[in-house]
């Protein structure tokens, strides 16, 4: 991955922020086989995110499929100038999964958070149209403290067997998007979004004229890192099948410019998943005009 420039003094006209987004696989208290119990993936999992953000003033942290006691571990490790915002999607408060955003809040103010749940009565907890599960999307609003910059960033986890569901969920991440505007011309989406490229979800969030672009395609294919095929690796199930259905997408300003993108590893040769899912990390130039994000 790129070198960042810090943030916090950014050159004049522009500013360099890290994107992050990883399903860490909640705590289950029956793994699989391959599956280490979170006792044992934590501190690793943990360790690589403190890697992927060390030195960065300018950093967002989508994550999904987290517990509660997930929740406080991370936080722990990565220290007091972190902060999350997010709620459980259970019964909105730390019952359930979340799907958190982390971010420096010794760098960024978050001026306005909320969690939306997935189906046609997102204000509560709700499961929506042929969604197996309650799902939910977090959503803030930040401001830098150095230079004033407003960006919108979305985490989101959609559901594993309700194709409907995706699909209208990604059509509600649009208009929350679309809403959310007001704050920010830029808004950042990261996710475990149960859909290929060639899934409805994937398709409904990059038709033309939703402003929302992966990522991935602001680079050249030799400049991507990684196995670019493949970011849910399973645990070897042998009923489940390797695929690419995590993601970041921009709502970008026309100058946007993707300085790099990678698919990380989740196991090295100590043979320990990290997570079932690889994380997703992008590194992008925001123009800025008079403090403001152009």
């Amino acid at each position: 991955m790129s070198a960042l420039m810090d943030a916090s003094s950014p050159p004049s006209g522009h500013m360099v922020v890290r994107l992050v987004t990883l399903n860490i696989r909640y705590a289950t208290k029956t793994p699989v086989p391959g599956e280490e119990p979170w006792s044992v993936r934590s501190p690793k999992l943990c360790a690589q995110l403190s890697f992927l953000t060390a030195g960065l003033s300018s950093v967002f942290v989508c994550l999904q499929e987290v517990l509660y006691s997930q929740l406080i571990d991370i936080e722990a490790h990565l220290g007091p100038s972190w902060k999350h915002i997010g709620r459980g999607r259970e019964d909105g408060d730390k019952n359930g999964e979340f799907s958190p955003i982390f971010f420096r809040a010794d760098f960024w103010d978050c001026e306005r958070e909320q969690t939306f749940w997935l189906s046609p009565t997102p204000e509560i907890p709700s499961r929506g149209w042929d969604a197996a599960l309650k799902r939910i999307v977090t959503v803030g609003s930040f401001r830098h403290k150095n230079t004033g910059a407003v960006v919108t960033v979305m985490s989101t986890h959609l559901d594993h067997r309700g194709e409907t569901a995706r699909e209208e969920s990604a059509r509600l991440l649009l208009r929350i998007a679309k809403n959310w505007t007001e704050d920010s011309s830029l808004v950042f989406l990261g996710g475990d979004f149960n859909s290929t490229p060639n899934g409805s979800a994937y398709k409904a969030l990059t038709l033309q004229g939703s402003g929302m672009k992966d990522v991935s395609e602001l680079v050249p294919d030799g400049l991507r890192y990684g196995n670019q095929e493949i970011t849910y690796t399973t645990f070897g199930e042998p009923n489940e099948k390797p695929k690419r259905i995590d993601f970041l997408f921009a709502q970008r300003p026309l100058r946007l410019k993707c300085l790099s993108f990678g698919i990380l590893e989740n196991r090295f040769d100590d043979n320990v998943y990290l997570s079932d899912h690889r994380p997703v990390v992008a590194d992008l130039e925001i123009p800025l005009e008079a403090g403001r994000v152009c």
